[in-house]
C-alpha cells in the first residue's frame, strides 16, 4: 500500500527499494518450495562471478574469485557472502540491518538533520524510522527487493502469510506493478475521479477484521479493469464505493477472489514475467474453500463492518419532544388562518374562547362558570383563565405559553429525583422551552416544542417558527411531525433488520449545515423514496446505494425546480391521519421560490455541489 494508509492519521509511506548485485556477485532466485503454485516464496543465492576481463578493462577492479581475500578486503571490501549472507543466501534481516546502519550514517550529512529529528524503529524485514520536528512526523519504511528479470515484479523483504518467514525467504511482490496500474489510470481518468479515496476509506473499515488490504486493493483493480473510468467520477463516489462491497460480498460467498496479476496477460504497461501471465488464476480466498469456520466467521466479519460507524457526529443532540396542549376547563381552541384563502394552509392563529360550564358544575359540584361567576370568586376558586396568562387578546400567545412552561418545569424539578444527580439549565429561546441536564461530563438537550391537534388528526399547529424572517407571537405553523414519526415508525416495523433509512437521513443531515437546504428539504426526500423503494432495499448492505439515491433525488428537484410536500395531496398513506382538507390540497412545492428566482436556483445547485463534495470528503475520512 505505498503512499497511502487506512488512516490519515501515522501515515507511513513505505518505499520499494530495488537491490542490484554489486560488482563482482550475481543474484540467482529459486523457488522455497519447488513445484509450489503459484511461485509466491523465494530465496536468492548470491553466487561470486568471475570479473577479470573486466578488471583488464578498467583496471583496480580485482576479481573476488581470482586475487587472495586479504587483497581483496583492502581493495574492495568483503563480499555479500561475508556480510548479508545465511550461507549462501541473502538474508532479509541482515540485509535490513545494514539499511538501518547506512541511513543512520548517512543522516548526518543531509541538510534534513538540522531541522528534523531522526528516529530509528525496531523492524526485523525492513528500514523503518521516524523523522519529527515541532508537532510534524513523518514515518518512512524501506521495503527491499531484488527484481525478476526485467518485469514489474519483485521478491520483496515482505513477510509471508505463514505465522513465520525465514529471514532467508523473500515473497512475491507486485507493489510496483499495482503503482503502475493506477497511474495509468490515474492518467487516463477524468478529472474529480476518486479510485484511491474509495480504497482509502474501505480499508479504514478492514482495520480489525480478516480481511488484508491486499485483498482490498484486488477488489478495487478489477473493478477499475472492468468499469469505464468516467464512473470512477466523484459524483459517482457512493455508487463505486457500493460496488466495491458488493464485490467483495459475492467472492466471500463464493470462496473465490483471483489475484489479480496471476493468469492475466492484459494489463497495458504493465510487464509481467512470463511463467506469471501463462499461471493459473490464483484464488486469493482458498483457504475459506477449504474452511467452512474461516468462511462463517468471514460473513460474519463482512456484515459488522459494512457500512458500520458512518454516521453523524452524535455530539450536541437536542432531543425534541412535541407536548400537544389541550384546552383546560372552561376553554375552547378555535384555529383560524392567518391569511385566509392562503394555499396552502400553513400559518394559523389560535383564538382562545371561554365556554358555559354550568351543567358540568351542576354533575361534578365546586367547578365553577368562567363566564357566569363573579371573577373573584373564580380566581379563588379556578385561578385566572387562558386569556388573562398566556393570550394577547383573543389569541394564544406561543411566547407567553413558552414562557409559563420554563416556570413549571423549573418548579417541577426540585421535586423529581433526578435533580440530585443532574444539573439543570434553563436555556433562552422564545417559541419553545429549552433546558440542559449535565452531570459529570453527560450533557442532554431537551426542547419542548407545544402544539394543538388539527381534529383527531395527526397535523398539528405548532410554536415552531415560520419560514418568514419575522413570526408573529400568536401565529401557530402547520407541523407534520407525529405523522412524519408514525410514517418512520411504520417503516421501521416493516422494514428488515439492519435497515439504515434514518442512519441515512442523519448523515445527510450533517452535510445540509451552512447551507439554503433545510432539513425538512431532506427529510422529504428521504419519505418520498422511502414510499416508491422496496424496503429491502433499505438494509445496509445498500447503504451507499440509498446516499447515492438521495443526492440524485434531490439533484433533479433542484433541476425541475420542484420537490413536492410529502403529505399535501397525499391520500394513501396508512395509518397516518390527515384533515380532509389536506388531503384534497393541491401538491405543495417546496421549492417554489426557485421557479420563481433563478439566481437562488444557480445558488441553490453550487451549494449542492459544495455538498456532495462534503458527503464524499466526510465517507473518506470517515468524520
Amino acid at each position: 500500500m505505498e503512499g497511502w494508509s487506512p488512516s490519515e492519521e501515522n501515515i507511513i509511506y513505505r518505499v520499494l527499494v530495488s537491490l542490484i548485485p554489486p560488482y563482482g556477485h550475481a543474484f540467482l532466485p529459486e523457488l522455497c518450495n519447488p513445484g509450489e503454485m503459484p511461485e509466491r516464496n523465494f530465496r536468492i543465492r548470491v553466487e561470486l562471478v568471475c570479473t577479470c576481463k573486466t578488471e583488464q578493462l578498467v583496471g583496480d577492479m580485482l576479481c573476488f574469485i581470482h586475487h587472495e581475500e586479504e587483497e581483496q578486503r583492502r581493495n574492495l571490501g568483503p563480499s555479500l557472502l561475508q556480510t548479508v549472507c545465511t550461507g549462501s543466501y541473502l538474508d532479509v534481516q541482515k540485509t535490513a540491518c545494514r539499511f538501518h546502519q547506512l541511513v543512520k550514517a548517512c543522516w548526518l550529512v543531509l541538510p534534513h538533520s538540522r531541522r528534523w529529528r531522526l528516529t530509528m524503529l525496531p523492524c526485523d524485514r525492513s528500514c523503518k524510522f521516524k523523522m519529527a520536528r515541532a508537532e510534524e512526523e513523518i514515518i518512512i519504511e524501506i521495503m527491499l527487493g531484488v527484481q525478476q528479470g526485467d518485469s514489474d515484479i519483485f521478491m520483496s523483504s515482505q513477510a509471508s502469510e505463514a505465522l513465520f518467514t525465514p529471514s532467508t525467504t523473500w515473497t512475491l511482490s507486485c507493489a510496483v506493478a499495482e503503482a503502475k496500474f493506477f497511474e495509468r489510470m490515474a492518467r487516463r481518468a477524468p478529472d474529480g475521479s476518486f479510485p484511491l479515496r474509495c480504497l482509502q476509506l474501505c480499508a479504514r473499515i478492514l482495520v480489525g477484521t480478516c480481511f488484508s488490504e491486499y485483498t482490498l486493493k484486488t477488489v478495487v483493480m478489477h473493478l477499475l479493469n472492468t468499469t469505464p473510468l468516467s464512473g470512477w467520477h466523484r459524483t459517482r463516489f457512493l455508487l463505486r464505493l457500493d460496488d466495491i462491497m458488493r464485490y467483495l460480498r459475492h467472492c466471500l460467498e463464493e470462496k473465490r477472489l483471483d489475484h489479480f496479476f496471476f493468469g492475466n496477460e492484459k494489463i497495458p504497461e504493465v510487464v509481467l514475467p512470463p511463467a506469471l501471465q501463462r499461471a493459473e488464476p490464483f484464488n486469493l480466498f482458498q483457504h475459506l474453500a477449504q474452511d467452512p469456520d474461516a468462511q462463517a466467521q468471514a460473513m460474519r466479519e463482512f456484515t459488522d463492518i459494512t457500512m458500520e460507524g458512518w454516521s453523524p457526529s452524535e455530539e450536541n443532540i437536542i432531543y425534541r419532544v412535541l407536548v400537544s396542549l389541550i384546552p383546560p376547563y372552561g376553554h375552547a381552541f378555535l384555529p383560524e388562518l392567518c391569511n385566509p384563502g392562503e394555499m396552502p394552509e400553513r400559518n394559523f392563529r389560535i383564538r382562545v374562547e371561554l365556554v358555559c360550564t354550568c351543567k358540568t358544575e351542576q354533575l361534578v359540584g365546586d367547578m365553577l362558570c368562567f363566564i357566569h361567576h363573579e371573577e373573584e370568586e373564580q380566581r379563588r376558586n379556578l385561578g385566572p383563565s387562558l386569556l388573562q396568562t398566556v393570550c394577547t387578546g383573543s389569541y394564544l400567545d406561543v411566547q407567553k405559553t413558552a414562557c409559563r412552561f420554563h416556570q413549571l418545569v423549573k418548579a417541577c424539578w426540585l421535586v423529581l429525583p433526578h435533580s440530585r444527580r443532574w444539573r439543570l439549565t434553563m436555556l433562552p429561546c422564545d417559541r419553545s422551552c429549552k433546558f440542559k441536564m449535565a452531570r459529570a461530563e453527560e450533557e442532554i438537550i431537551i426542547e419542548i416544542m407545544l402544539g394543538v391537534q388539527q381534529g383527531d388528526s395527526d397535523i398539528f399547529m405548532s410554536s415552531q417558527a415560520s419560514e418568514a424572517l419575522f413570526t408573529p407571537s400568536t401565529t401557530w405553523t402547520l407541523s407534520c411531525a407525529v405523522a412524519e414519526a408514525k410514517f418512520f415508525e411504520r417503516m421501521a416495523r416493516r422494514a428488515p433488520d439492519g435497515s439504515f433509512h434514518l442512519r441515512c437521513l442523519q448523515l445527510c443531515a450533517r452535510i445540509l449545515v451552512g447551507t439554503c437546504f433545510s432539513e425538512y428539504t431532506l427529510k422529504t426526500v428521504v419519505m418520498h423514496l422511502l414510499n416508491t423503494t422496496p424496503l429491502s432495499g433499505w438494509h445496509r448492505t445498500r447503504f451507499l446505494l440509498r446516499l447515492d439515491d438521495i443526492m440524485r433525488y434531490l439533484r433533479h428537484c433542484l433541476e425541475e425546480k420542484r420537490l413536492d410536500h410529502f403529505f399535501f395531496g397525499n391520500e394513501k398513506i396508512p395509518e397516518v391521519v390527515l384533515p380532509p382538507a389536506l388531503q384534497r390540497a393541491e401538491p405543495f412545492n417546496l421549492f417554489q421560490h426557485l421557479a420563481q428566482d433563478p439566481d437562488a436556483q444557480a445558488q441553490a445547485m453550487r451549494e449542492f455541489t459544495d455538498m456532495q463534495d462534503r458527503l464524499t470528503r466526510m465517507l473518506a475520512n470517515d468524520n
